[in-house]
Formats: structure tokens, sequence, C-alpha cells
């Protein structure tokens, strides 16, 4: 497949077809990683990374609750090479 590369601002762009992207696992809004490897240029999608504040944000609430069996060993002594 054919694409042309135009002026995008200061820099330069290309469309790249939803077919393409479906078969490389990408979605809009993906992050990439763009690299030059011998004289080619690489796109690599880049796992998402998320912040302990960011996960419980999005957990529910239920989750958060602490059952009995929760409490039972919630206050133990560490029972092999747990760090404190």
């Amino acid at each position: 497949m054919h694409a042309n590369i135009r002026k995008w601002g200061n820099s330069a762009g290309t469309i790249i077809p939803a077919p393409v992207l479906a078969k490389a696992g990408l979605a809009l809004g993906d992050t990439v990683e763009i690299e030059v490897i011998d004289g080619n240029i690489v796109i690599k999608q880049v796992a998402p990374s998320y912040t302990l504040d960011e996960l419980l944000h999005t957990s529910p609430k239920k989750a958060m609750v602490l059952d009995a069996e929760d409490y039972e060993w919630l206050h133990d002594a560490p029972a092999g090479k747990e760090l404190d």
C-alpha cells in the first residue's frame, strides 16, 4: 500500500489506513514509538503505563472494601522474606 508524506506544521506526516492500523493491532489514541532501523521508519506500539492512583481511580469501589478474610492477614507479621 502506498501513501504520500505531507507537510504537517513544521513536521511531516502520512495517513495510516484503518485496515493497516487494525492489522498492526493499533487504534486511534494509542502511543507509539517511532525509530529508524536500517533506513526504514518503524512504528511500534508502546505498552501503556499507569500510576497507582490511576489504577485505583478506575477500580470498582466495591473492590476497595475489606472483608473478614482480608482483615485476617492485613495486620499479620511477615511470614517469610517479605519486606517491612
